[in-house]
């Protein structure tokens, strides 16, 4: 049984014509990501069809559907609404994390408990950075706060600053995220990518951080899982993939999940850690 904590998915309307969907929302930094002028293209498309198709054919029994990064609060009210239905048509393939920008202020609050209340599980893909507020925002407090009441994680973007370029790279400090972390240390906390493979010691004794692995096989060699685990631990490390990021460029034209579940199957670790990767860590978030 695999469960992947960390993909991205939008409805037709967004992926026929991301450029002009994104220009009509101001949401230029995510049309940089999935459409750069120029650089490699490695942004694939999928429908809801599509991806329980993909989950079906790899044995993946549950996904997390994170909200992206969005620079405007009414953006992530929309993305949100595609994310309750979702969930309301699949409650048993999918789970969905809200998107949250602190600039929306009590609105933002009061979408996020919507979204709670409506049967989201959690808040992110957060990224402060790209979407114009500071990690000590009051704002973003509250918002782990409100998701700590209910018991819902929350994921933020991390990027490793020495790893190789890629559209919508953007630096995301190590102190700010560990702040977070031990300020608010019954909130369990997602650091995704690994947690830009940064300091990773200085989490081990933050028993409410988690990593997840979403698009590791795009940055670095299979070595890194190890690396990971003798850092961090083997009990804090969630199978995340990014799909329908095409994370294995030059062997990739579609979405996948089983390149994914290939190249850490052929990692080198035990089954047993196999085993609490990709299923026993994730269950210990969402019993």
């Amino acid at each position: 049984m695999v469960f992947d904590a960390h993909i991205h998915l939008y409805p037709p309307e967004v992926c026929s014509n991301p450029t002009a969907w994104a220009e009509a929302r101001s949401e230029s930094y995510w049309s940089s990501c999935v459409a750069p002028p120029e650089g490699p293209q490695l942004q694939a498309w999928a429908n809801i069809d599509r991806l329980l198709w993909d989950m079906d054919a790899a044995g993946v029994e549950k996904c997390v559907v994170l909200g992206w990064y969005w620079e405007n609060h009414d953006t992530c009210s929309e993305n949100i609404r595609w994310q309750i239905e979702w969930v309301r048509q699949h409650p048993d393939r999918l789970i969905a994390y809200a998107p949250f920008n602190a600039r929306g202020r009590d609105r933002a609050l009061d979408e996020l408990k919507y979204a709670f209340d409506s049967g989201l599980s959690g808040i992110g893909e957060l990224n402060p950075p790209a979407q114009g507020y500071a990690y000590d925002d009051p704002f973003l407090f509250k918002a782990i706060e409100l998701a700590e009441n209910y018991g819902n994680p929350i994921n933020f973007h991390v990027t490793d600053p020495n790893s190789r370029d890629y559209p919508g790279k953007i630096d995301t400090p190590f102190e700010s995220l560990l702040a977070i972390a031990v300020e608010h240390p019954n909130a369990s906390i997602i650091f995704a990518h690994l947690g830009g493979m940064m300091h990773l010691e200085k989490l081990q004794n933050l028993s409410n951080v988690f990593l997840d692995t979403a698009a590791i096989p795009l940055l670095y060699s299979s070595e890194i899982y190890r690396k990971a685990i003798d850092r961090i631990g083997v009990d804090r490390i969630l199978f995340g993939t990014d799909y329908p990021l095409r994370t294995f460029p030059k062997r990739q034209r579609g979405p996948s999940f089983a390149l994914h579940l290939e190249s850490i199957g052929q990692s080198g670790l035990r089954a047993d850690e196999l085993q609490r990767i990709l299923a026993d860590n994730f269950k210990r978030l969402h019993p």
